[in-house]
């Protein structure tokens, strides 16, 4: 990366996910209290690159070659050992000594390090504990193994994630990380500079030879940051304080850009400011006065808030023009408040459920094409645990209970190493490099010698022993709210730890209307199940095959699971009018001829094999919109499944009924 001339500087108001990340990976640099860098979706292969640049840019700060930037990286095998301590080998009258001295995060070094989190979903619990006991601390101690130190943390961490393992991952971690970017499409530019060149203005502003000039906030500087921000409560203020940040990063940078513009004479950078007619107008920089702090102003809070695509859902959308008549719009298909409706007295009798498809009273639509969504995806959010599913809500969190078929039974993933209990599942490589530690005590030269103080264990996560498969039927969504039907589950599901499989039926903007869709996620936290929840209805109901997918996915999950299921819940929300048949739902293409009662025939002779399974460890129930005319059809998928009935909506009295 080389620092570019004045003349030859890119626009400041490029949006490319390649500047703005060279952006926020300066401001971090720039600004002390930023030293925390979180990355969402970034492809793992551009890792490297982004490391490199990040190392460049500290470089550039601490006046050395990017190669003298010291580099620590953290994953799922880190142990405390390798965070606080470090083997040296010294030589003395006595011959060679073994002595222990301070780790990589007690920054010995001059320059500040830089910590690399490569997954930060599958960091180790010490390596989690590290970030939380340095990120954003004023002051760190160390005592350990005879070694007391006390410094100031100045490390930059960079860690990368998914954006849906965020909601799997700690507040407490996430909070720690001030300066969030989702950079899913970054395309590095070939060459040694993959982000694009280092402006000269900038590489002055991060020189620790360029003199410091002190800041000052203007009066609606606190107004804009709070304005910014969601008002929800048990945020707390880290959100608030890492945008204040950014703006103050900002800003200096913006200092130094007009000090440096050579367009700008001496004349006029020193002109002080004598009347109100002669302030800058909004978005307009200040003119730069030697010795003047930096003024940081809500245009720059505005700027950190496009920065890390900060986007708020309490601010109001813009009115319409006066010149157009004020019309209502349509209600949204998605969830909403339940209206009764009005009472339209006796009517005709319900019609047979015969005929070309089994959905709705009023006329059929033909099926067609699916829409074709027109509007772009939403920007992407620095927060994405807040869209998560259904949180705690005061809840106890259970240990999941562990089934003991076998010495093998409740394997799951690695998530640290440990120091070995048992002969089972060892660790090969940690222990190689843990008797490597006194190869030169224990036999020089020759052979590696393991003791058994040196063997070393897999530290895996418990696989879920409980499972939640719900059969969201969209179609059946009308007048109605199903989230307080659906939250006892979905409660039940995240105090047990259970993992949740979503089957979608006629859900808008699907891939193929006829067939029904679905997704395994790890608990309830996953973003996935919010957005299924919140998705508006399509067309067509392919029942039949959103069953037959469920009853795969139990099937799968009772007989083939490692350790065992030992219970499942099954939720079928639907009205079961079924207006796609299996055959077509497996094979994506509509059939020749009405369908007539076939997708509910098939929805039904589906639901008597998710029944064959047993009721030993399998539990349904079938929410019931209650939809007229055809209100027997719940009733009787229920029976096919053996499971309850609930009823959803109120009847005319306004009391709740259930079956």
């Amino acid at each position: 990366m080389s620092a570019r001339p004045p003349h030859a500087q890119e626009p400041q108001e490029r949006d490319d996910d390649a500047h703005r990340l060279l952006t926020a990976l300066v401001c971090s640099a720039l600004e002390p209290a930023l030293t925390g860098v979180l990355l969402f979706d970034l492809p793992p292969e551009h890792v490297p690159a982004v490391a490199g640049v990040f190392a460049e840019v500290l470089g550039v700060a601490a006046d050395r070659p990017p190669e003298a930037v010291p580099r620590t990286t953290l994953d799922a095998a880190t142990a405390d050992e390798d965070l606080w301590l470090r083997p040296l080998v010294r030589r003395s009258a006595g011959g060679i000594e073994f002595t222990l001295g301070p780790g990589p995060l007690a920054e010995t070094a001059d320059s500040p390090p830089l910590v690399l989190v490569p997954n930060l979903a599958r960091l180790s619990v010490p390596g989690m504990r590290a970030a939380v006991q340095l990120l954003g601390a004023d002051t760190a101690t160390l005592e350990h193994s005879g070694i007391r130190r006390r410094w100031t943390p100045r490390a930059r961490w960079l860690a990368f994630c998914r954006a849906e393992d965020a909601a799997h991952l700690s507040p407490h971690l996430l909070d720690r990380f001030p300066v969030r970017l989702g950079v899913p499409g970054l395309r590095p530019l070939p060459g040694h500079e993959p982000l694009g060149p280092l402006p000269a203005a900038w590489a002055a502003a991060l020189s620790p030879r360029t003199p410091r000039r002190p800041t000052a906030l203007s009066d609606g500087f606190a107004a804009s940051v709070l304005e910014q921000l969601d008002d929800r409560e048990g945020l707390g203020h880290r959100r608030a304080l890492a945008l204040g940040r950014i703006a103050r990063a900002l800003a200096r940078l913006d200092a130094t850009e007009e000090r440096e513009r050579p367009e700008t004479s001496a004349e006029e950078r020193e002109r002080p400011q004598t009347s109100a007619e002669d302030a800058p107008a909004p978005g307009t920089p200040a003119p730069v006065i030697p010795g003047a702090p930096v003024l940081v102003t809500p245009v720059h809070v505005g700027r950190a808030a496009r920065l890390i695509r900060l986007r708020t859902a309490h601010r109001p959308s813009a009115p319409p023009p006066e010149s157009a008549p004020a019309q209502e719009p349509p209600p949204p298909p998605g969830p909403g408040p339940y209206r009764p409706a009005p009472d339209r007295g006796p009517g005709p009798e319900p019609p047979p459920e015969t005929g070309p498809f089994v959905r709705e009273p009023e006329s059929a639509v033909p099926l067609g094409p699916a829409p074709v969504r027109s509007e772009p995806p939403g920007p992407f959010s620095p927060y994405p645990e807040d869209g998560a599913g259904p949180g705690p809500d005061g809840a106890t969190l259970r240990i999941p209970a562990r089934r003991t078929a076998g010495a093998r039974a409740s394997r799951g993933a690695v998530v640290g190493v440990r120091r070995a209990r048992d002969l089972w599942d060892l660790a090969p490589v940690r222990t190689a490099m843990e008797a490597a530690k006194y190869r030169a005590i224990r036999g020089g030269l020759g052979p590696l010698v393991i003791v058994p103080q040196d063997l070393r264990g897999y530290v895996r996560a418990p696989e879920p022993v409980r499972l939640l498969t719900l059969v969201l039927d969209h179609t059946c969504r009308g007048d109605w709210d199903w989230h307080p039907a659906l939250e006892p589950f979905l409660q039940w599901a995240y105090v047990t730890r259970a993992a949740v499989h979503v089957v979608e039926v006629g859900a808008r903007g699907a891939a193929n209307e006829l067939r029904a869709g679905s997704f395994s996620a790890r608990s309830t936290r996953d973003p996935r199940i919010a957005a299924a929840l919140a998705r508006p209805a399509g067309r067509a109901t392919p029942l039949a095959h959103g069953l037959d997918q469920a009853g795969s996915a139990l099937r799968r999950a009772l007989r083939h699971h490692r350790a065992g299921l030992v219970e499942a819940m099954l939720v079928v929300v639907t009205d079961g009018r079924g207006n796609v048949p299996l055959a077509a739902g497996r094979t994506g293409r509509r059939g020749s001829g009405p369908a007539g009662r076939t997708g509910t025939t098939d929805a039904v002779r589906a639901a008597e094999r998710i029944r064959a399974l047993g009721r030993s460890r399998l539990h349904s129930v079938v929410i019931d919109p209650g939809r007229r005319p055809y209100t027997a059809l719940p009733a009787e998928l229920a029976d096919a499944l053996g499971a309850h009935v609930i009823a959803a909506r109120a009847d005319e009295e306004g009391a709740g009924r259930a079956r």
